[in-house]
C-alpha cells in the first residue's frame, strides 16, 4: 500500500514529502505557544508576547542584515509589516489572552480549527468546485476535532467571568492567522525577492520595531511591569520562555512554515496544521501532569485519517501507460 504518493518533480527528495516534514516540524515549535501560559501564571498577555517578539526580533537582527532589509522595496516592507502584526504579534497577544480568560484547553481547541479554515481559504481561491475532492475528508476532520473536543475539560483552571471575551479573542486570533497563513504562501510563491529563511528574519526585525513602541506604552499604562517589578525567579522564566518562543516557536517556526509554503498546495499547508493542535495537546498534557482520555485520542486519530485521506485525494499517482 502507498502511504504518499510519488514525487512528480525532479530532485534529491519527493518535494511533497519534504513539505509534509517541514510542517511537522513547525508544528513540533509552534505546540510550545500553548505551554507558556501555563508556565508563566503570573505574566500578563502583553508581556509574554513582547517578550517573545523581541527575542524573535533580536535573533532576526543576529541572522540577517538590517541595511539589505532597509533596501527591500517599501511595499515589501509594509506587508511585513502587517503579516508581523496579524501572524506574530497581535495574533500571540490575542491568543494568551484568551488562554488566560477562558483557559489553555480552549486556546488548543480553537486554534485547532485553523487546518479548515486555512484549507477552505485555499480551496475556495479555486471556486466552490475545489472543495468536491476534500468534501469527505474535510468532513471527517470536522467530525474528529469535534469528538475530541466535546471530551475537553479545562485542565488549566484558568476559566472565570471573562471566558466569553477570552474565547472571542482566541476566535479572533484563529481568523488573523487564518488571513495571513494565506497571503504568506502567496506571497512566498510568486517573490523572488527574498527567501523562506529572509522573509523570516525581515518579518522578525519589523516585529522588533513594533514591539520597542509597545514597550514604553505598556509600561506606562500599566499592561506590563517593569523589570524591576518582577521577582527573580519570575524573570528568569520570563526571559527563559521569551527565548524559546522567540527563537524556537518563532523564527524557526516560521523559516519551516515559509519553507513548507513554498512547495506544498494551501489545501495540505492547512490540513498539515493539525499537528500543532497534536502537540499542543501533548505538551500541555505533559506540563499538567494529566492524560487525554480515549475519546481525545480517537478524534485526534480520525481528524489525522481524514488528513491522509485528503493528500490521496488530492495526490493521486499519475497512471502507468501501458506496454
Amino acid at each position: 500500500m502507498i502511504l504518499f504518493p510519488r514525487a512528480t518533480r525532479p530532485g534529491p527528495m519527493n518535494p511533497f514529502l519534504l513539505g509534509i516534514l517541514l510542517m511537522i516540524a513547525t508544528c513540533a515549535v509552534w505546540g510550545l505557544a500553548f505551554v507558556a501560559p501555563i508556565a508563566l501564571p503570573d505574566a500578563s498577555a502583553i508581556e509574554v508576547t513582547l517578550g517573545r517578539t523581541m527575542a524573535y526580533g533580536a535573533i532576526s537582527l543576529m541572522l540577517f542584515d538590517l541595511r539589505r532589509a532597509i533596501r527591500l522595496p517599501r511595499g515589501v516592507l509594509w506587508r511585513a509589516l502587517v503579516y508581523a502584526l496579524t501572524g506574530n504579534v497581535l495574533y500571540y497577544f490575542l491568543l494568551v489572552l484568551g488562554m488566560q480568560w477562558a483557559g489553555a484547553s480552549m486556546g488548543v481547541l480553537v486554534i485547532g480549527m485553523a487546518p479548515v479554515t486555512v484549507t477552505l481559504a485555499g480551496r475556495l481561491q479555486q471556486g466552490f468546485g475545489a472543495l468536491k475532492p476534500i468534501a469527505v475528508p474535510l468532513a471527517l476532520f470536522c467530525g474528529g476535532l469535534m469528538l475530541a473536543n466535546t471530551a475537553k475539560t479545562d485542565f488549566s483552571g484558568a476559566s472565570d467571568d471573562l471566558a466569553p471575551l477570552g474565547v472571542a479573542a482566541i476566535f479572533l486570533a484563529l481568523v488573523m492567522w487564518t488571513w495571513y497563513a494565506v497571503v504568506n504562501a502567496r506571497f512566498l510563491q510568486e517573490t523572488r525577492l527574498v527567501t523562506p529563511q529572509e522573509w523570516s528574519s525581515v518579518i522578525g526585525i519589523v516585529s522588533l520595531a513594533a514591539a520597542l513602541v509597545a514597550l514604553p506604552v505598556a509600561w506606562a499604562t500599566g499592561l506590563a511591569r517593569l523589570p524591576g517589578e518582577i521577582g527573580g525567579g519570575e524573570l528568569a522564566m520570563l526571559a527563559l520562555w521569551s527565548l524559546l518562543l522567540g527563537g524556537g516557536s518563532t523564527w524557526l517556526g516560521t523559516v519551516l512554515f515559509n519553507m513548507a509554503s513554498k512547495v506544498l498546495d494551501l489545501t495540505i499547508l492547512g490540513q498539515m496544521i493539525i499537528f500543532e493542535a497534536v502537540f499542543g495537546m501533548i505538551y500541555v498534557f505533559v506540563a499538567v501532569g494529566e492524560v487525554p482520555t480515549a475519546q481525545e485520542f480517537a478524534g485526534i486519530a480520525v481528524a489525522l485519517f481524514s488528513v491522509w485521506l485528503s493528500i490521496r485525494r488530492l495526490y493521486q499517482p499519475a497512471p502507468r501507460m501501458a506496454p
